[in-house]
């Protein structure tokens, strides 16, 4: 090795040196080029405000790079003030608002009031003028089915008083005069022989009954009325109507079968057709055992005119009367 050689050697900066502070750098060279630090053998510790925010794995490479990433996420922003406690917005109405007297509150109660009673009158005005309206259109029905029942009661009345006639005639034949040809027997029998049902019209009120329509009659006789002759009469008027059927199915019937021809008569208008009818198997038991069944069903009509007709017509007229004279009605 020459000398050349060792003497450069010698003048080689020492990495690990650090060069003298009162060399001055050269002229136009960074002063901080050539200076190396010593390697730190403590760990940078960030402050503990930015240990949350900051992640210490990556390293920054630039000094643009280690600020941005020293710079804390949570740094405070800018904030608004706070309002103040009398602070209104812009659209809010400023309205001046008086305190109210007890004579404001005391007019209002009374307008309330007043307002709440002329709507229970006005509506109670309403409720009367329709329960009328509706109870002037039923008493008109009332009136008209009560003018058909008082028709048929009427009609039937005078039927029932012919047949007593027909009744005690064929009774004194059967019981009086033995020479009495079955002709005679026949001619009086056949008309007598009717078995009634009961026609009446009860649709109104059995409506007004159903549909609680009967609290728009104000009367209470008129109620009565009606109820006593719909609840009570016409109920007794019909059972006395189907033992009058039943009687005439099981005797009356039965014996027309085993005595009278049907050539002889017509069934339908009950006369005969034939001038010389005869009664099968005719006999003087035959003759009483007649009697006995036509003197049984004579006392049922008549118990049928006593206790169902006559009481039925006239209460049919009581109330239409009171019909009339309530509803101002002809």
């Amino acid at each position: 090795m020459t000398k050349e050689n060792n003497t450069a050697k010698e003048q080689a900066p020492n990495p690990t040196s650090l060069p003298d502070s009162t060399e001055e750098p050269a002229k136009g060279e960074n002063p901080d080029k050539n200076l190396t630090l010593p390697p730190s053998t403590e760990k940078y510790q960030p402050p503990p405000e930015l240990s949350t925010s900051l992640d210490l794995s990556t390293t920054a490479t630039t000094p643009e790079q280690n600020s941005t990433a020293l710079k804390p996420e949570n740094t405070p922003q800018e904030t608004t003030p706070p309002k103040p406690d009398n602070y209104m917005d812009a659209h809010h109405s400023h309205h001046i608002h008086h305190d109210k007297k007890w004579k404001d509150y005391l007019f209002e109660f009374l307008m309330l009031f007043l307002a709440v009673t002329a709507g229970f009158f006005v509506e109670n005005q309403r409720e009367h003028y329709i329960e009328n309206k509706r109870a002037t259109q039923f008493s008109k029905q009332l009136l008209a089915d009560l003018r058909l029942d008082s028709l048929f009661f009427e009609t039937r009345e005078k039927d029932l008083q012919s047949k007593q006639a027909g009744h005690d005639q064929l009774l004194r034949l059967l019981t009086q005069k033995p020479d009495a040809t079955d002709k005679e027997i026949l001619e009086t029998l056949l008309p007598i022989t009717f078995a009634y049902d009961l026609p009446v019209t009860t649709t109104t009120y059995n409506q007004m009954k159903s549909s609680g329509s009967l609290r728009y009659i104000k009367n209470p006789a008129l109620t009565a009325s009606l109820q006593n002759y719909y609840d009570v009469l016409l109920p007794r008027c019909n059972r006395l109507t189907e033992a009058s059927l039943a009687y005439f199915t099981e005797y009356i019937n039965p014996f027309y079968l085993k005595h009278i021809r049907i050539q002889d008569y017509d069934p339908f208008n009950d006369s005969l057709i034939t001038t010389h009818p005869v009664i099968l198997n005719r006999s003087k038991q035959t003759d009483q055992e007649l009697a006995n069944i036509m003197g049984s069903f004579r006392s049922l009509l008549k118990i049928q005119e006593i206790t169902m007709n006559d009481p039925a017509l006239k209460k049919i007229k009581e109330t239409m009367t009171l019909l009339k004279e309530e509803y101002h009605l002809k």
